[in-house]
Order: C-alpha cells, then structure tokens, then sequence
C-alpha cells in the first residue's frame, strides 16, 4: 500500500475533523446540566445505545417496508424515520453533516429525561398499530428500550436505607430476622 502526499495530507485532515468532532461533542457534554447521578461513562453509555438501537430499528423498518401490505409498507417507512430521529436526538454527533438535524439537536439537548421518555415511548406505537409483523415487534423493542432508559434517569438512583427510613420518619429497620422466644408455641415442622 503506498500512499502518495495528496492522500497522506486529506486522511490526516479527516482525522484532525474527527478528533475536533468528538471534543466538539466531549464539550458539549460537559456543558450541559447533569442530572444527580449521571456519570461521564452512563451518559456515553446512553448514546451508545441509542446510536444501536436506532439503527437496529432502521434495519427492522427497512424489512418490515418490504412487505406487500400498505399498512406494513407505511409501519417500515415510519421505523425508519423513528431510528433516525433517536440517532439525531440523543447523538447529533452523528448527523453533524447534515444542516438541517443541528436545530433540533440543540432543541433536544435541552429537553428532560421525562420528554425523552415520552419521545421515545409513544411514536413506536403507531408502526406497531399499523403492522404486527416481528420486524416492526422487534423495531418497537428496540425504540422502546431508549425509552425504558429515559425513564429510569428520570426516576433517578434509589436512596439509602437511613433516607428511605428518615424520610418516613420511622425507627430504623433492624438488621435479620426477629428471634423468637425460646418457649415459643409457635408452628413448627415435626
């Protein structure tokens, strides 16, 4: 493989674009208002699905488009555009190229995980109306879990026991089972 200064010079320009692109994104992260609990690696987590999850569904409605029936034929074309709108949701990094997908990245970066649950949980439902095929089926599994993701950072991490606890304003649980007497009449196995 030999490589002349002209090709040399444009694959390092395209990989400064792509480092620049992914501190573009490291920043924008970093700018945006965290919820309690989210870490650097969960949110990228998060992203890394959706980006999955949105091009499996793609791939699901692009098969369930190949189908003799309108309605089927209407549920893949609708998948399609579902997978790729969480992509341009939740990883604009991923459509940068494409100007008209930067106003509505910006719009959902500023939305709350409940929106996003929501987003991603209602819509699936209308290929899922219109076509019960198992690509559809496994389409709307995979949008869904995006929104089953949104919904547990909207529910947020489980307290402490002592929160949970003072909270109620109950005496603290105690630690294993009760001990009962020892001439204790209680039901027993013989």
């Amino acid at each position: 493989m030999n490589f002349n200064a002209n090709q040399a010079a444009q694959t390092a320009k395209f990989a400064g674009g792509a480092m620049n692109a992914f501190q573009t994104a490291v920043d924008i992260d970093n700018q945006q208002p965290q919820q309690e609990g989210t870490t650097f690696w969960f949110r990228w987590l998060i992203r890394i699905v959706a980006v999955v999850t949105g091009i499996l569904a793609m791939i699901c409605g692009v098969f369930g488009a190949l189908s003799v029936s309108l309605s089927c034929i209407a549920a893949g074309i609708i998948m399609i555009f579902l997978g790729f709108s969480m992509i341009m949701f939740e990883v604009p990094i991923c459509c940068q190229f494409v100007s008209y997908t930067q106003p509505v990245a910006k719009f959902s970066e500023t939305r709350p995980a409940w929106q996003k649950a929501m987003l991603y949980s209602l819509p699936p439902l209308i290929p899922l109306v219109l076509c019960q095929s198992i690509s559809i089926v496994l389409g709307f599994i995979c949008l869904l879990v995006n929104g089953a993701i949104q919904f547990m950072l909207t529910v947020g991490k489980k307290a402490t026991k002592e929160e949970m606890s003072s909270r109620a304003g109950a005496q603290p649980i105690p630690d294993g089972p009760p001990v009962a007497a020892a001439n204790d009449k209680g039901f027993r196995f013989n």
